[in-house]
């Protein structure tokens, strides 16, 4: 095989009760041409410990960033390892996930055959669907993508702006992409680091989707975001319930999407600037969404924009 660089990166928090797992499905894996970095944001449990011990024992392989802060979120966490990492190709891990032994193997493969096609300094983004489980491993879904109601037929950065489909525990990413989606300095407006590289691989570059779970999403209390069966009765309705949280969901989609302007307006076309500056206002309005509805993925979501987004 072709001598490659992937650089595994995890961020941690009190996530002694699955790191384990996870660690052991990252050592296991086929293909072998990786390396772990993980950043540990002060757990209060047994989380640095067993971290101390992986890296004592795979000294080659695991190694530990300490930023000598704490960040609080899992977005700023991953912006940071993002940031110190140099590797030509980038994954990430969430530290409840668990990886296939075949996953960093056919996203590395799939990465490699989209340089091939469109060259490494092209932005460039793949990702697979998860298999979604309780805290106790058993099934809740074999397909995160078809369980959240997510559209893989095409990539349109719009659309990302409107509902982000990438995984981050799911992806890889290679280094153009990666230098251009840090170019932001305040990145207070990004919504998940995972997104962001989304958006920025549909409008610059490519992304490739790899029609498969590769690995498991752990769905729990505790997930930063969390899996949503978006066409079920409870979650609608929970949006109902929840109309200020539902609102503020939209409102930061929209300041993303005022980020991502700002920070490439040089580089976007009319119709690029014509779609944000209509996105970004307080109330888009009905005709906006309605003219876009292909890039909603769902009446349930188009519904909730024209009431209001």
């Amino acid at each position: 095989m072709k001598k490659v660089e992937i650089e595994v990166l995890m961020a941690t928090y009190n996530g002694a009760q699955y790191i384990e797992e996870q660690l052991d499905s990252i050592l296991n894996q086929k293909d072998n041409r990786w390396h772990l970095t993980v950043s540990d944001d002060l757990s209060t449990d047994k989380t640095p410990h067993i971290l101390s011990e992986y890296e004592a024992a795979y000294s080659q392989k695991i190694r530990r960033a300490f930023s000598g802060q704490r960040f609080g979120n899992a977005k700023d966490h991953f912006i940071w390892l993002l940031e110190q990492c140099k590797a030509p190709y980038i994954a990430f891990s969430d530290q409840d996930d668990y990886f296939y032994p075949e996953k960093i193997g056919k996203l590395i493969q799939r990465m490699q055959e989209l340089e091939e096609e469109y060259g490494e300094h092209t932005p460039l983004l793949v990702f697979s669907d998860q298999c979604v489980t309780d805290e106790k491993g058993l099934t809740i879904a074999p397909s995160l993508m078809q369980y959240q109601k997510q559209y893989f037929s095409f990539f349109d950065y719009r659309s990302i702006l409107l509902q982000n489909v990438v995984t981050g525990g799911a992806m890889m990413c290679n280094r153009a992409l990666a230098d251009l989606a840090l170019i932001p300095k305040d990145r207070s407006k990004i919504i998940m680091h995972d997104w962001w590289l989304a958006v920025v691989a549909a409008r610059f570059g490519k992304i490739s989707y790899i029609n498969a779970p590769l690995g498991i999403y752990r769905q729990h209390d505790h997930n930063s975001v969390g899996a949503k069966n978006v066409a079920s009765f409870e979650y609608i309705k929970s949006q109902f319930r929840n109309l200020d949280k539902t609102k503020q969901a939209i409102q930061n989609k929209k300041e993303q999407a005022s980020l991502f302007r700002d920070t490439y307006k040089d580089q976007l076309g009319p119709d690029d600037l014509s779609f944000l500056i209509d996105f970004q206002k307080k109330r888009s309005g009905f005709s906006f969404y309605f003219s876009n509805r292909k890039l909603i993925h769902g009446i349930h979501r188009f519904v909730g924009y024209t009431l209001w987004g």
